[in-house]
């Protein structure tokens, strides 16, 4: 039997915790382990996120102040450099395992394991229901457009989306129901314990 879907979101929160506290090394350990397994994840995440990692490289590189990387007064630091490459990896793992769980889920699993970590919204009299029909037009539409991206010219972004408002999905979305059982409850508390584990260990 499979476990609930949102233990997978909450696996992945843990783990943007876990890598933000883990040093460089660690971090390029991670990397080297998770390169021929995850090539494909890393590839898309790197492709699709090529200018803002770039920008994050110039930026970081150019405004934290240390050490200059060679001798002039445009150099960058070698502080900055190094913060942005552990940014970078720390990214496209990220990128990389979330496309993993959206593999796996897919978009109704995604979807319900939003609305569990979503529902106390709903205990504050948040509408829950529109804001998860919202989520799932959004995600219909974001991979629409990552897997049938037109040519950079407005002519085409124009056929394009009038093609794709004809095919427009039903402004509905069904979900399915996973009760949370004890084993979800111990397997939460074991990814507790594991990311509190992981993060003394890649410090």
């Amino acid at each position: 039997m499979r476990g609930h879907p949102a233990l997978a979101l909450v696996a992945w929160l843990l783990l943007v915790l876990v890598l933000q506290a883990w040093s460089w090394p660690a971090l390029s350990l991670l990397f080297l382990i998770c390169l021929p397994l995850l090539w494909r994840q890393l590839y898309i995440a790197l492709r699709r996120m090529r200018w803002l990692l770039l920008t994050l490289l110039l930026v970081t590189a150019w405004s934290v102040p240390g050490d200059a990387l060679f001798v002039a007064t445009w150099s960058p630091s070698r502080q900055g450099l190094a913060l942005a490459l552990q940014q970078q990896l720390r990214l496209l793992l990220l990128m990389a395992s979330l496309r993993c769980i959206w593999l796996q889920l897919g978009q109704q699993g995604m979807l319900q394991a939003l609305a569990w970590l979503m529902q106390p919204l709903a205990w504050l009299g948040l509408p829950l229901e529109r804001l998860l029909l919202r989520l799932g037009l959004t995600l219909f539409y974001a991979e629409h457009w990552l897997q049938h991206s037109p040519a950079l010219s407005l002519a085409a972004w124009r056929a394009a989306l009038a093609a794709q408002l004809t095919q427009a999905p039903a402004d509905e979305v069904k979900l399915g129901f996973s009760p949370w059982t004890m084993r979800d409850t111990l397997a939460l508390l074991l990814l507790l314990l594991l990311s509190g584990l992981l993060v003394k260990v890649g410090q």
